[in-house]
Order: C-alpha cells, then structure tokens, then sequence
C-alpha cells in the first residue's frame, strides 16, 4: 500500500495556501501581474515554513498558460505536470549532496539549451548554503547574467553562510515563523478532511510544539494519527513527546521563586522517574523561566509557545510571589548551560538538580549552612563544665596550657573508659571526647600528678565563636590544615596556593601574598575565591574573606620562617604530653630550650627511629606538621 505523508499530501498548490506569508505572496503576484519577474530569488526562513513550496508554485505561476488572472491556474497541462512532478524544465537540486564545483559547472553547461515545454526553466537549488567557495565561484556569473530563459531561487536557512556575492544578486525574501493561529487552522482543516478525531487542547498542543514549523507540526500530527487511539487527547500527545504537565512545571518555577529546595528537587526527579524526556523537560522549564523573566520586565507579547491558562498562572506568580530579574536570569542561563551536560550525565536529573541550587545558592536565596552545617555552627553550642576522671597514670605532670582543638580531640581519642560526675554529685557516661573536642574551640586543660588520683580535665568558660578575633597567628598555625582542605576539593587550587601565604589580618579579612601576577589573577576568580574563603572559615571557625595580592618578597619571606610562635608552642605541648616509653627515652625538647654551652647531640639511630614513630610525632604530621632536626637532651652516646 503507497502511503503519503501529511505534508506532502496538503502541500500548498496556490499563493493562498501559503499561510502566515502575505508579505511574499502579496509582492510576487504584483511582479507577475506587471511582468516584472526576477531572474534570481533567495528564499530564507525557518525549516517548515513554505520556501520550497513557494519556490514550485512560482515556476508554475511563471509558466502558466491557463486563461487566469491570478496564476497558477493548476488545471493547464504545465501547471499539471509540475504539480505531479513530470515536468522537465523545473530543476530541483540538492546543494547539500551536490555541493561541488562539477554539479556547479553541469549546471552551467545545462542553462544554455532552452526549455523543453515551458517558457522557463526554473533552477531550485534546496539547502544553498551547503555549496563550496568553489562552487559558489563558479555560479556567480550564471547567477548575475542568466539565460533570459532561466530563472534561479535559491532556498535556505542560514543565509549568514553565503557570501556577500550571492547575496547582492538576488531578490531576498524572509520566511516568518508560522503564529499559533496560523499552524492550528491548517492542522484543523487537515483533521476535518482526513476524519482524525482529537481534542482542542491536544491539537494546540501539536500547534505549539511545532515551534512555527508547519512541516513539523504536521509531522507530529501523522505520528499521532498511526498511534491507532480513537482519539488523540493531550495525555496522549505528552506520552508520546515525552513532556511534563504544564501543572507540574507552573508548580517547580513556584518552588524556584519561593527558594522551596526540597520541592523543587522532588518535582524534578518526579518528572524524570514518570518518563519525562530530559530534554523537552529542559525545554518547558525555559520556555516558562523565559515568560515569567518578561512578565517581570512587562514585556510578555510573544509567547506564543505558552497557553493561555500557562500564562495566567505565571502572571499570578509573579504578582503573588515577585522574584527579581537577576535570579530569573541567572536560573536561564544556568538551565541553558545544563543542555550541554545532559549527554554525558550519568544521571539525566544532575544538570537540573545542579543548576537549580547553584541559583539559589549564588542569588542568596539559599544559605548555605541551611544545605550543610558547617563546625562552627556546633562550635557556638554552649558546653557545661564537667569533671572527666581517667584512668590513673595515663599522663605525667602537666602544667596548664592552651590546646587547639584538634590537639584536644587527639588527646581525647585514646579508647579508656570515662566518666563524668557534675558539680551536682550525680555520675554519668561522659560523652565521646570527638563531640567534646568539636563543641570546644577552645580548652584549658589541668593535669596533677598525684599518686593513686586521677587526672582531671576542666573546660574553661570561653566566649562565643562570633566574639572570638581573627589573628595573623591563628592563620598561620593554621595554613597547612587549609591547604590540606583544599587540595580534597580541587587540585589545581592547591597548586596555585603553594605559591602563596598569609601576611596580615584585618579584623576578619585575610591577606595573602603572591609570588605572580598569574595566581593573583587564578585565584581571584569568583568561584577559586569562594572555594579559598570556605575552607578557611571551615578550618578557622570563622568567618572570613580573602585577597590575594603581588608581593612576591614578603611571600617567600613568610613562607621561609620555620613557623609561627603558635605552632612551636603548639609542638612543644604535644611533645611535653607523652610519656617516657618503657626504655627510659625522654621525647625530643625544642633545641630553644636548651641552657648556653649544653647545645643537644644529635640521636642515635635508635632513638631517632623511636621518637619519628612516637603517636604525638605522628598526629603532628597528620596535621601537616614537619620534622626539621630530631634531638636528645642529656645523650652522651649512652
């Protein structure tokens, strides 16, 4: 059984049928009533939009011999024989296979013998801009001093391809894009002579899917029809195009408006589980960003491709939930720019999950401790002073210093049984020395030796995070820590700080020194910067802000001292903790201690081994601490 597609069966035969382009049709019957033809037409517009059609009724239009003033008259034998195809002065040719310079030359050769039935010999050449330079080269002279037999319409949608040449000797006629109105009265008409039976709202559905394209919507409305259902309804027309209610879209562009994150997260793997084709969701969520973007600006008279109901909704939205234009337009260009991952996406969800928080995110909408709380959120919870008895014997005498709290945390993780009596008498579990460690920022820690007593540790009262100064020191001892964070979230960020180093602090803001130019400028780019800040405020407890300027001296300066006051008493501390081993060995002091005329020698191997293996040296290293000179006091090679 031949069967003919939909487009090709209605295809326009007269310059009426040519819909949503009166301003062509109009102007090529007026050259043909004054006989004022051209010799060559470009023909330019949207795919779907009539060139092709126009281009065959022109031919017949100019070799029409029928007794009529409004030609063509499709009943001559000319008008026939072009509408079936038979006619051999009417030249269709496919520049998109035929692009080289031998088609162009046969094409030149042919013009020079006369038509075979018809007045003239119409040249269609299809898709134009596929031609090579050469090619088009070779059709310039032709092209501007043709036969007075022949006649040329060139059709294409990117005329921005052809050179100025070609241009310059046609007549350019621009093909609109098909209205709404214009694409469902044609669908309607087809549906009443074909006996498709279909709801309004799915045939103007099919309308604004086509996009404009006459061709296209047509296209959909035969794949609809084969679907063998007694009638088409919109459901069906979403099945088979894989879109999402509008319903569901108007309520995830509320979620965005309103910051409503789990919502609007819900709603987008809501639709993609249902079947939603990633893609054409994609499309909807801007096409309605886009409306409610102009209903904001008050320029809202050509969204043709949203319903009226659509609309409406996304007027009262805007009236009931006023967004500013700047989250509107970053959320657009974000969604457009999730278009390109959507290929290589393992998930077809990601891109629209990450463009959707990255827009609230960056707008301010969205804070971002209410997605991750951060330490310092736990750091500013008040801890009760308790009283932690230990096993005896698990530290020497110790006087009071001040501890980091990692230095803490490390002293608190040894696996021994604690418990914990309040002031009030009672005894219960003490809780894990982690959480201790995380809600105190800040300890001072007591330890008595006393024979058959237990060491006691107690917190002191410290004030709240946001009351504590930010110190060029704490920055200091701190760097390595900062710089280890960064490098597990991106290395090149790393890299680029390795040349860099903190010189000064001003009330909360951090100033780093470069060594060039080029990491000053890598890492004061936004999201480098806010990677730097986050971490830092992580590490620090604090909030801060970073600038990074050139002064390459003071960098390598800074970064040349063997550390900072806070870093060697830091060490000094951790090493003062531990204990004699079971040999006798005395951990190493720092080489400043030592009285004038006792300078330390060097440890033996043995020794040296013992004290590189020894906890505190290694949870020192874990915090990103280095061994410069390992020494013994008091060794004379014994």
């Amino acid at each position: 059984m031949v069967t003919q597609a939909l487009y090709n069966k209605w295809r326009a035969q007269t310059f009426d049928d040519i819909l949503g382009q009166e301003h062509i049709t109009r102007t090529l019957k007026n050259q043909l009533k004054a006989g004022r033809v051209g010799h060559a037409y470009l023909f330019t517009g949207l795919r779907g939009t009539g060139k092709t059609s126009t281009a065959r009724i022109l031919a017949k239009a100019v070799n029409c011999v029928g007794g009529t003033d409004d030609p063509p008259c499709n009943r001559c034998p000319i008008c026939r024989s072009i509408t079936e195809g038979r006619s051999l002065d009417l030249i269709e040719i496919d520049a998109a296979s035929n692009r080289g310079i031998d088609e162009i030359r046969a094409l030149r050769d042919g013009v020079n013998f006369s038509p075979h039935e018809s007045r003239y010999k119409v040249y269609v050449i299809d898709e134009v801009h596929m031609l090579t330079n050469e090619a088009f080269n070779a059709l310039l002279k032709t092209l501007e001093e043709p036969p007075p037999h022949v006649i040329f319409i060139l059709c294409t949608t990117e005329p921005h391809r052809l050179p100025d040449t070609i241009l310059s000797r046609c007549q350019r006629f621009d093909f609109h894009r098909g209205s709404v109105s214009a694409v469902l009265g044609k669908l309607r008409l087809i549906c009443e002579r074909e006996g498709i039976a279909i709801s309004p709202d799915a045939l103007e559905m099919i309308a604004r899917r086509g996009g404009g394209s006459f061709r296209d919507a047509e296209s959909l409305l035969d794949q609809l029809a084969a679907y063998g259902s007694t009638e088409i309804t919109t459901e069906l027309v979403q099945g088979v195009l894989g879109s999402v209610p509008s319903v569901l879209v108007l309520q995830w562009v509320k979620s965005l408006v309103t910051g409503d994150v789990r919502a609007g997260l819900r709603l987008i793997n809501e639709a993609i589980d249902n079947g939603a084709e990633p893609r054409q969701f994609l499309s909807e969520i801007l096409d309605h960003l886009r409306a409610l973007l102009l209903i904001r600006v008050g320029s809202y008279d050509n969204l043709y491709y949203l319903s009226e109901d659509a609309l409406a909704s996304l007027q009262e939205l805007a009236a009931t939930h006023p967004c500013p234009p700047a989250l509107l337009t970053r959320a657009i260009r974000l969604f457009n720019e999730a278009s390109q991952g959507l290929r290589a996406a393992p998930r077809p969800q990601l891109p629209l999950e990450l463009a959707f928080i990255e827009t609230l995110l960056h707008e301010g909408a969205l804070p971002e401790p209410d997605l991750a709380p951060s330490r310092s959120t736990f750091a500013q919870a008040p801890v009760p002073t308790r009283v932690v008895a230990e096993p005896s014997g698990a530290c020497p005498a110790r006087t009071t210093e001040e501890v980091l709290p990692e230095a803490a945390a490390d002293e608190k993780r040894e696996p021994t049984a604690q418990t914990r009596q309040p002031v009030g008498g009672d005894v219960t579990l003490a809780e894990p020395a982690e959480v201790v460690a995380e809600k105190a920022p800040q300890m001072l820690v007591t330890r008595e030796s006393v024979a058959g007593a237990p060491a006691v540790a107690e917190q002191a009262e410290s004030s709240p995070a946001e009351q504590r100064e930010l110190t060029l020191d704490w920055v200091q001892s701190r760097w390595n820590l900062i710089l280890t964070k960064v490098k597990a979230r991106n290395l090149q960020v790393r890299a680029l700080l390795n040349s860099t180093y903190p010189i000064a602090v001003h009330q909360n803001r951090i100033t780093l020194a470069c060594e060039a130019s080029f990491h000053r400028d890598m890492l004061s780019d936004e999201r480098r910067l806010r990677l730097v800040e986050d971490v830092a405020a992580e590490v620090l407890e604090l909030p801060c802000a970073v600038h990074f300027i050139l002064d390459p001296e003071r960098c390598r300066a800074a970064q040349s001292q063997p550390g900072t006051e806070e870093e060697r008493s830091d060490d000094l501390f951790d090493r003062s903790s531990s204990s004699r081993d079971e040999d006798g060995v005395q951990p190493a002091a720092d080489s400043s201690t030592v009285p004038s005329g006792h300078r330390p020698e060097e440890a033996p191997q043995n020794l040296r081994d013992q004290l590189l293996n020894h906890p505190a040296v290694k949870r020192l290293q874990q915090r990103g601490g280095k061994i410069v000179q390992v020494t013994i006091i008091g060794h004379h090679g014994g």
